[in-house]
This record gives C-alpha cells, structure tokens and sequence, in this order.
C-alpha cells in the first residue's frame, strides 16, 4: 500500500456522498447520464451534434446500472443506426469501440452477429493482427494496447465467440515481471517485446498503470486463464491509505482508476470492501462515491461524477465508468435487469428534491488532484 505523493485523500466533492451502497450511486449516476441524452438517443457534443462515443458510453453505464430502459433503448437504436460512425471513428476499426458495442447489443438481447446490420464479431477478428501478431486493431498501440485487447476480447465474451489463443496469448505475454512490487504483475498501455517494464512515472504518465492492468486482468479472468504473475499483489502495493488508486502509483484516487480495479477484483472472484483492500482511510467503494456530486450541487448536477482537478464538475468520462465501479458488476454483463433510475436528494416523505439535505453522514476528506492523467482507454469517441 502507498500513502499517495500527492496528498492521497479519497474524493474530491467535499460534502458527504450521497449513498454509501454502491448500486444506489450507480442508478443516481444514470439518472444523471440519461438526462443528457437527446430525444433522437444521441448525446450531444459540446456543439449539439451527436457524439458516438459519449452515446456508446452512456448506453453501456445504463446497462450496468440496469435502470431507465426507454432511455437505453432509445440509444441501443441511435447506435445500431450509427455502426460505423462508432466503430471507426478515425476510418480504421477502432477495437475497443467495437468490444464495447458488443456488450451493448448483448445487453440489449441483439445479435451481434447482425447489429444495424453489422456483423460485429466479424469486424472485430477482421483487425487481429493488423498491427502485429496477436494484437486487435491496426493503430498504433503505445498509449491503449493492453487496454484495447482487454476490451475486445471481453466483446468476444459478450458475444459467446470464440476468443483466438493468438489474442490471450499476447495480452498475457504483455505482463510485466520483477522483484519490484509496483511493478511485478501489471500492465503497461504497450511495451514491445524487448522493452524493459518500468514503474510509472506522474511526470511523463508512462510505465506501468492500473488503468491497463485492471482492464487485461479482468478480461484473462473473464477466460479464465491466470496470467503468469499475480496482478492483485501489484494493486495491494500501490493502493492508496484511502483506498483507492490513481493512474500510477503515487499519484492521488481518481475514479476511473478506482472503478475499473474494482471491476476487476470482482472478475477474479475478490471484494473490493474486504481484506487486504480495506485501508487506513477507507475502501475502493468509499474512494469511489466520494467522487460523486451530491445534495450541495446544482440539482442538475447531482448524481453525476466529478474528476479531480475539474472544480467539481460533472465529467462525461468518469460519470460512466464510475458507473461500473459502483455497480461492481464486471464485463461482460449478463442477464441485465431495468428498474426506474432513483432521485437524488429527496426530502423524505415531501418525494421533492432539495440541497440542503444531507442524505448520509458519512463525511470524506477530500483533495483534488492537479492535473487530469492522459487517458490508455479506447477513446469513448465523439
């Protein structure tokens, strides 16, 4: 475990979470998201056109979250209008685009063999090796490899395909192994083959990074197959006392980072509020919902997730993968169910809303990082 370099304190809202059950916090996230969706189920940019990949974001949290089916449907139906638009954003298949509207689809009980009549399955095996031997996607894979790989073969799974050896192989044969525990067992975005692993450095974001690892891990335990260096052991050394991670060992929580290590821990059958993940300070969970804005926000803003460092904003990346985190369901989902997403801030027994009621007592300490990392995932395009 590592007391963060750069402070290190769980959240950054500064007021009490809005719930300390994380189900409850991903269902007041998808309130938020499925605000933000058009009529026509699109997301708007910040220009009013649709964004393909904040759309494919906030359908796939939705379907995590398993709450407002019409919303979801009304997205599931823009996407499958819109395949191409998704999965090739920059003209080359984009894998990781691809992986995840795969799970979309099978959320949605689509074929992905014939989405918007798209085989999907085929588009994505028509990119493995492109690049090189074992790896999806032609483009350059220095800052998303692992995390792509990862991805797609979790679509493969969402889509009861059969996932190449070639393609478990490599992300396996990506893995770092040292003495050093905060690097022995991780990920980073992509090294060559006779690349050396190193740790990860906050000043040029490079080396190794949670991000990847939890991504890769998850999608070889969704498998299956156990890579050949324990990834857990590399989360438990650079865990925060907070108890959440950052993108590189000591730099502070932030909730992208804590929701996909906690996908990932549940993939591999672990609790993220359990032994050795409880710290000094709290719990991956507690980590997470303390990025959560809450009863002191605009009503409008409450239930979404902020990142650090963005003044307590609502983000459009965090809110939905936080999403995953909260839900601590792991890819690829099954046997989705949807209820009506709840309100945030009810008065109880008025059924209004209000600002100036605090829902939990709980209180986090808080300390926004300074900079936002640069992201490893397949860009949710747009």
């Amino acid at each position: 475990m590592l007391a963060s370099a750069l402070g290190g304190a769980v959240g950054s809202v500064g007021a009490a979470p809005l719930t300390t059950d994380g189900p409850t916090a991903a269902g007041y996230a998808g309130r938020w998201l499925a605000a933000q969706v058009a009529p026509a189920g699109f997301v708007p940019d910040a220009n009013g056109d649709p964004s393909p990949g904040a759309t494919l974001a906030t359908s796939l949290a939705l379907a995590t979250a398993g709450v407002d089916p019409a919303t979801f449907d009304r997205t599931v139906a823009w996407l499958a209008g819109h395949v191409d638009d998704v999965t090739m954003p920059y003209g080359d298949v984009d894998p990781g685009q691809v992986g995840y509207l795969i799970m979309v689809g099978a959320a949605a009980g689509a074929d992905p063999h014939s989405f918007g009549g798209v085989d999907l399955v085929t588009r994505l095996d028509s990119t493995l090796g492109a690049f090189e031997p074992g790896l999806y996607g032609v483009a350059d894979p220095t800052y998303d490899g692992a995390f792509r790989q990862g991805v797609a073969i979790l679509g493969l799974e969402a889509a009861t395909a059969v996932v190449p050896a070639a393609a478990s192989d490599w992300l396996i044969s990506q893995q770092c192994g040292t003495g050093d525990p905060t690097i022995r067992g991780a990920w980073m975005a992509y090294r060559a083959p006779a690349q050396v692993c190193v740790a990860g450095d906050p000043a040029t974001y490079t080396g190794v990074d949670t991000n990847s690892t939890a991504m890769a891990s998850e999608a070889l335990s969704t498998l299956g197959l156990s890579p050949t260096y324990d990834p857990f052991g590399y989360f438990d050394a650079v865990q925060n006392s907070t108890g959440g991670w950052g993108y590189l060992a000591g730099t502070d929580d932030d909730p992208n980072s804590d929701a996909l290590v906690i996908q990932a821990l549940v993939a591999a059958g672990l609790s993220p509020v359990a032994t050795p993940w409880v710290e000094a300070s709290g719990t991956p969970l507690s980590s997470l919902l303390g990025f959560q804005l809450g009863c002191d926000a605009d009503p409008a803003d409450q239930g979404a997730f902020t990142f650090p460092g963005t003044g307590g904003t609502p983000n459009a990346l965090a809110t939905p993968q936080s999403v995953w985190g909260a839900m601590a369901r792991s890819f690829p989902l099954t046997d989705v169910t949807f209820v009506a997403a709840p309100t945030p801030c009810l008065v109880p027994g008025t059924g209004s809303t209000s600002t100036d009621v605090t829902v939990f007592a709980q209180s986090v300490a808080v300390t926004a990082s300074p900079t936002e990392p640069i992201s490893a995932a397949p860009a949710f395009t747009g």
